[in-house]
């Protein structure tokens, strides 16, 4: 593809380019100031307003990162956002992408280009260029004017283009040169004395200093900023050598990510707990943190909303925003629980302990005392209800598995029964001991016959990993289970619903899972949605809870669908014909250091599927 662009001409000088940055934001930010202002003091400045403000910085980073496109990328799409905020994303993309090739657009950007220089324009990579400027350009704007600042101008060829020499350095123009003083020719040679030249370390300006501490206080203003500083992070930490490894705290995460092995989601989650110590504090070098700065973090994660970046205007907030909204919120929806607060805290802990082994020298950092408290494990397996059998086919004598009145009424009885996602994910975690997310996320071609043996192959896909598999593991690590399928599931007709909708053309052995765009949804029907899932199976919580309070009598012993896959392993667990490694290999339980001995944690192969079938098929029939 990219061989068929011919290039005639050089690219555009940085200079050059840096200075149309610079012209168009000052315009921009003015524009947007007075836009934003007038609407506010004409009182029409409404909270779809607000929306819009909110959303464009995600517009001009796409467009940057993926190019102008004439729908927005669905890879981008955050699940996190509420109907408003999508329809809002993917009206303004549109609008946005037209604008910006639109014929106006171009005209204006070839009269500015041509007012600073002097020059016409006329090859196309230059005005590719000048419009990722003016992308830029606006993104900040956009960043500042929410922030409620004007942004420093002088200095912002450093943030467009990473140059050794700032254009304010360099050799004047024709037009600012001296009369009486010309510089001299590049190539000239100079006489120098003859010395001996001792090098010594070069010792930062305090003006790069003051710039680069400037830098680091505005990538902790918003949860967005950081986020695109741990991103631009990533390679240089990831290849630095022990001699220039930064204290840099996004630099010193990325190598703790690698150390411990994370996965994917780890990765997000970790990262997404450090962020938010570096918001709450505006530190983002290891060597500043003191005890106090500890304490304050822990102490304000107790003032945060509980749904703090559920939605994607908390990604622009400052953290004077984040404490206002969060006082007018009621106490229940204020502070992390105990659970959250220690994973935080573990966070915090992996990367101190990288920070030392790196060499940094840090204060003396006690994090122990910021852990709540645990519940006694005494009791552990009483904290969640497991189903007792009797329980289980009071569940499946819902309608939802028995008939129901309609496909849109699937709580009253009838003789309507919709084999979807809401019938078999339940039925198939109660003759499996699987995860929901296992199943709900599995592909057509993970129901297969092997050994003459109907089986699942709960294996990780594009879509969906699998827990305590980390993302880029060789196969020899992979956490891939071969489960025997149950003679009821057969019976029921599992076989020939996964044959009938990989007929269909479907990809996913539960296509239902994905939520349909709603009508008149700006989203192409061609774009794969399932990528944008981030639980599967969360969309039929509410039609499985609403089940087992039927089904239940008001569910007394808050059973939920979880409590399936530990009727499962308790009921194998108490087969005295089923062995430990049977069940493990079934379920997929890891366990702890010192729970197995070497005999069955190493010196052994995968259970036989015949003894594991023979397993599966002592749960018993429960429809």
């Amino acid at each position: 593809m990219f061989d068929s662009f011919v290039l005639f001409t050089p690219a555009l000088p940085d200079k050059i380019v840096s200075r149309y940055f610079e012209h168009y934001l000052k315009k921009c930010v003015s524009d947007l100031n007075r836009q934003v202002n007038f609407a506010r003091m004409n009182g029409r400045f409404s909270a779809d307003s607000e929306r819009s403000l909110s959303v464009l910085p995600i517009i001009y980073e796409s467009f940057l990162e993926q190019g102008i496109r004439k729908k927005f990328p669905v890879e981008k799409i955050d699940p996190t956002w509420d109907e408003e905020t999508l329809q809002t994303v993917l009206h303004l993309y549109e609008v946005e992408s037209r604008k910006a090739l639109s014929k106006p657009t171009r005209d204006d950007l070839l009269s500015t280009y041509s007012s600073l220089t002097g020059e016409t324009l006329n090859d196309e990579e230059h005005v590719a260029q000048l419009r990722a400027a003016r992308f830029r350009a606006r993104l900040r704007a956009l960043e500042s004017v929410q922030a409620g600042h004007l942004p420093d101008t002088e200095h912002t060829h450093h943030m467009e283009h990473n140059e050794e020499t700032p254009v304010a350095q360099q050799a004047p123009s024709p037009e600012c040169a001296s009369d009486d003083k010309a510089p001299a020719p590049e190539n000239e040679p100079q006489e120098t004395p003859a010395v001996t030249v001792i090098s010594t370390p070069k010792q930062p300006s305090p003006q790069v200093e003051r710039t680069s501490q400037s830098a680091s206080r505005n990538a902790c203003k918003t949860m967005k900023n950081l986020e695109n500083y741990f991103s631009d992070a990533r390679d240089d930490a990831l290849t630095a050598t022990p001699d220039t490894w930064s204290d840099d705290i996004a630099h010193i995460f990325w190598r703790t990510s690698v150390e411990n092995n994370m996965s994917k989601d780890v990765v997000k989650q970790r990262g997404s707990d450090i962020r938010r110590f570096m918001f709450i504090t505006g530190i983002s070098k290891v060597t500043e943190i003191k005890q106090a700065h500890l304490t304050h973090w822990s102490d304000s994660l107790q003032k945060f909303p509980k749904n703090f970046l559920r939605s994607a205007k908390d990604l622009h907030r400052t953290i004077d925003e984040v404490y206002l909204n969060a006082k007018h919120l009621p106490p229940n929806e204020r502070g992390l629980d105990s659970s959250t607060v220690r994973r935080h805290v573990k966070s915090m802990e992996l990367l101190i302990a990288r920070a030392r082994a790196e060499g940094n020298p840090l204060s003396e950092l006690e994090t122990s005392g910021l852990k709540p408290k645990k519940k006694s494990s005494r009791n552990k397996h009483k904290s969640r209800a497991v189903f007792r059998a009797d329980e289980a086919r009071q569940l499946f004598s819902h309608p939802i598995w028995t008939g129901a009145r309609s496909a849109g009424r699937r709580h009253e009885a009838g003789t309507t029964l919709v084999q979807d996602g809401k019938y078999w994910i339940p039925l198939i975690l109660a003759y499996t001991g699987a995860r929901r997310a296992e199943i709900a996320g599995m592909l057509v071609t993970d129901v297969q016959i092997i050994d003459d043996i109907p089986t699942f192959v709960i294996q990780s896909n594009v879509y969906r990993g699998i827990k305590g598999e980390a993302a880029d593991c060789d196969e020899a690590d992979k956490l891939t289970r071969m489960v025997p399928i149950h003679s009821q599931l057969i019976d029921l007709g599992i076989m020939e619903y996964a044959e009938s909708t990989a007929h269909k053309g479907h990809t996913l052995l539960f296509p239902d899972v994905v939520p349909a765009p709603r009508k008149g949804s700006k989203r192409s029907p061609t774009e794969d949605l399932a990528l944008s899932v981030d639980k599967f199976g969360e969309r039929f919580d509410d039609a499985w809870r609403k089940a087992m309070t039927i089904a239940l009598k008001g569910n007394r012993r808050k059973l939920c669908i979880h409590s399936l896959r530990h009727y499962v392993n308790h009921t194998l667990l108490h087969c005295g014909d089923v062995l430990d490694v049977t069940r493990t290999d079934l379920v997929g339980h890891i366990h702890s250091e010192g729970d197995e001995s070497i005999n069955t944690s190493t010196y052994r192969d995968e259970t036989p599927l015949h003894v594991k079938r023979d397993a599966i098929e002592k749960l018993p029939r429960l429809m």
